[in-house]
């Protein structure tokens, strides 16, 4: 009988589910699924099609089959927790209902981020990619007419950083003990110290050490062939590709990526002017986890990795 996840990191995106996802998988008794934003849950709630520029990447990453997400988990074998990640879950709340129909006592991990910081991280993201052309305020503004015509997730600034509604869905739907919230700013300042938290959700040897030195999917203005080097295959990759491990490539073009990219901050004016949007929305979050979140006493320089 093929295994089945047991446990999902559900969102929100740009809050580092990627980092995560790549820690989880050195420790021995967890197995996560080799391809990552499959959104196999939520694509009931999917267009067809999704219509921004450079969308095709996310589509082609969407499976909509059973057989063939039940194939992510055939090189399962002796892991007590088993996992995938998919940040449409959250973005997507109806998702809840499809996994509780179909998995059997789910446990879920969510990391929320200051939400002016999260919708930023996005625009940076689209801007690295050469996707966004418009200015964090023109896109903020267009984002309704790009929900209607069928963008994916990540052009949605505003609603991919109010949590409240889909957070809500799967507390009422599988209780707070199946839920796990991680702020993202403990994530980042103490990493160890939030690994052994998950691993002890999770119910594996929380003594396992993890290297945390790198981060993934960073942000930011790319600044000269730098970064095409580091994201492309090319001549100099593939000579060294025989004499290097294959980890030891994988940090060097992590590190490289990091140094190409221009960190351009949102500005302490425009931060409190976007906060004001996720006001309530904090509120209720913090009222639902029983935690203050810090978020609407800070207006400080924007983060955006």
């Amino acid at each position: 009988m093929k295994r089945k996840p047991n446990f999902f990191i559900i969102g929100a995106a740009k809050c580092g589910t990627t980092s995560l996802n790549q820690y989880l998988c050195q420790h021995p008794d967890i197995y996560m699924a080799p391809r990552k934003e499959t959104h196999f849950f939520a694509i009931p709630d999917m267009p067809e099609r999704f219509q921004g520029p450079g969308d095709e990447v996310y589509m082609s990453n969407l499976i909509r089959t059973e057989a063939e997400y039940l194939a992510l988990f055939d090189n399962v074998q002796g892991e007590s927790a088993v996992g995938e990640s998919s940040v449409g879950y959250l973005f997507y709340p109806k998702s809840a209902e499809r996994i509780a129909r179909w998995a059997d006592d789910p446990k879920f991990i969510v990391i929320l981020r200051h939400p002016v910081d999260r919708a930023y991280s996005a625009y940076m993201h689209l801007i690295r990619d050469g996707r966004e052309t418009l200015s964090f305020a023109e896109g903020w503004q267009a984002e309704p007419q790009r929900l209607k015509n069928d963008y994916q997730p990540l052009w949605m600034y505003r609603q991919g950083s109010t949590y409240f509604p889909s957070l809500q869905r799967y507390f009422e739907i599988f209780g707070k003990d199946r839920v796990m919230v991680i702020l993202y700013d403990d994530f980042k300042r103490q990493p160890a110290k939030v690994l052994r938290q998950i691993f002890s959700f999770l119910g594996v040897r929380e003594d396992v050490p993890i290297d945390t030195s790198m981060r993934f999917n960073v942000t930011g203005i790319p600044r000269g062939p730098l970064y095409q080097w580091a994201t492309s295959s090319n001549a100099f990759t593939r000579l060294v590709k025989p004499l290097i491990p294959a980890k030891i490539r994988h940090k060097i073009r992590l590190t490289a990526v990091r140094w190409s990219l221009n960190k351009i901050p949102l500005d302490e004016e425009n931060r409190r002017h976007y906060l004001r949007a996720f006001e309530d929305d904090i509120y209720n979050v913090e009222c639902l986890i029983g935690r203050n979140t810090g978020w609407l006493a800070t207006a400080g320089k924007i983060e955006y990795l």
